[in-house]
């Protein structure tokens, strides 16, 4: 079935398939969607090619070589997909945070990513794309410290991503491209408010040491000071100059990625969000994911994006139907040939936690509070695939933010059944967030998209 809805699954000659329901890549038309990629076989955990020896714990380091172990595995699926590394156009990374230390506290700074970074700069020669990095609570590999998912575009004219720059932005401390312009599409890296160089050995320098840029402080002096909505202000700016960089503008952005360390910061958020995008409808679609560690001390909020530019402007149309959110955007916006969704929990607006996701009072024990909640969060997604005229197996590409990965093993079972016959499984990243998801009792948060060529139906 797959291969009629133009979707195919990439695996590489001798990769080992891991007993779940997974496929390390899948191609739909002009896309690659890379499923998260760690240092492991597949099969046992941890690859013995990227740990360090137990007698000599000091002479490596663990995140070079898995690093190294993790993008020799990319560099074998895009080479199978008949891609180059310059074709991609967004790498998300989602590093080991030490939030399981016992005094672990919101804005504390756990990952070195340096070596990390070294690698990727060895993979990406020329242009390293958009990128973010996230702190997470756990992996599903154990020992873990990094797993990265990656997003390219194939080009029958053999055009390639362009890096785009805007004037008198500060530039990312760690080197990848602020965006990329690829035909009609743009994708902005993840902005933090920072300016790369924060309050350290400025003249009358007091107080705690921080990353922010001057433009995105806030005193700290009086009742009603919320440093998100400053941060946020900020960080819409930062990304509209990039954006009108590469020839477009954040009203034709599609797609937001946007992480809050602290979920008790939402309101303020939100308040500055819907300012920027009153209408929820003309909204991008977003994936809201709370208690994660950003990269730079004192920043609250990052957020990236993918836009349309203006000329393809008539191929943006959000999906109305089978499902409103209670935030600031559409269920899901159609661009191009894609589908994305906003994130997806298990609720209802009534109770929170749905009913039917919920366990049974009195026999918390019976059944499975994984496959309940991801049952319940396919079914939403297929009142939306409804509305939208699309079929569920056309899913492409999912994130999966667990608030406790025990719920995995269960929710797995609702994902293998709902994409039995869909001929491929869609290409997916998972990881455990801090402390919870938003709404008490909800344990997962889908991402996904969808590939649907404008007017093809099904």
């Amino acid at each position: 079935m797959s291969k009629e809805l133009g979707i195919e699954a990439v695996w590489p000659e001798g990769m080992a398939k891991p007993p779940i329901p997974y496929s390390p890549a899948v191609r739909a038309g002009d896309w690659l969607f890379v499923s998260g990629q760690s240092a492991s076989d597949l099969t046992t955990g941890l690859a013995p090619e990227a740990a360090v020896p137990e007698a000599f714990p000091y002479y490596q380091d663990a995140m070079g070589k898995q690093a190294a172990y993790l993008y020799g595995r990319v560099g074998r699926i895009l080479r199978a997909a008949g891609l180059e590394p310059e074709r991609v156009v967004r790498v998300n990374q989602w590093y080991a945070a030490d939030m399981k230390a016992p005094g672990y506290e919101r804005g504390d700074l756990t990952v070195n990513n340096k070596r990390y970074v070294r690698e990727k700069h060895r993979f990406f020669e020329t242009v390293s794309p958009p990128s973010t990095g996230i702190g997470v609570r756990g992996h599903l590999v154990e020992g873990a410290k990094v797993e990265a998912d990656f997003t390219a575009r194939y080009s029958a004219d053999g055009e390639y991503p362009v890096a785009v720059s805007a004037p008198g932005v500060p530039k990312p401390a760690a080197g990848y491209s602020e965006g990329v312009r690829m035909g009609h599409w743009v994708f902005l890296s993840g902005d933090l408010a920072s300016d790369w160089k924060g309050n350290w050995g400025e003249e009358g320098f007091e107080g705690e040491v921080h990353a922010l840029a001057p433009e995105a402080r806030t005193n700290g002096l009086y009742w009603g000071d919320e440093p998100v909505a400053k941060q946020t202000e900020y960080i819409l700016g930062r990304l509209e100059k990039v954006a009108e960089a590469a020839g477009t503008s954040l009203k034709h952005a599609v797609k937001a990625y946007v992480y809050l360390a602290d979920p008790a910061d939402y309101p303020a958020f939100e308040d500055v969000w819907a300012k920027r995008f009153p209408d929820p409808l003309d909204a991008p679609a977003r994936a809201l994911v709370p208690n994660v560690e950003l990269g730079a001390k004192g920043c609250k909020v990052e957020i990236g994006m993918d836009l349309l530019m203006p000329e393809a402007a008539h191929l943006r149309r959000a999906v109305t139907g089978g499902w409103t959110p209670k935030s600031q955007e559409p269920p899901a916006m159609r661009a191009d040939d894609l589908i994305y969704f906003s994130g997806l929990m298990a609720t209802d607006p009534a109770t929170g936690l749905a009913k039917e996701a919920a366990p049974t009072p009195g026999l918390p024990y019976f059944g499975s509070a994984g496959y309940r909640q991801m049952a319940y969060i396919l079914e939403k997604a297929r009142r939306i695939c409804d509305a939208a005229g699309v079929s569920l197996a056309r899913t492409v590409k999912a994130t999966l933010y667990f608030a406790d990965l025990g719920l995995y093993a269960g929710a797995m079972e609702a994902w293998k059944e709902a994409f039995a016959d869909a001929g491929h499984y869609p290409a997916a990243t998972a990881v455990e967030v801090n402390r919870g998801l938003w709404v008490p009792g909800c344990g997962i948060l889908a991402d996904l998209v969808l590939y649907d060529p404008q007017g093809s139906g099904a």
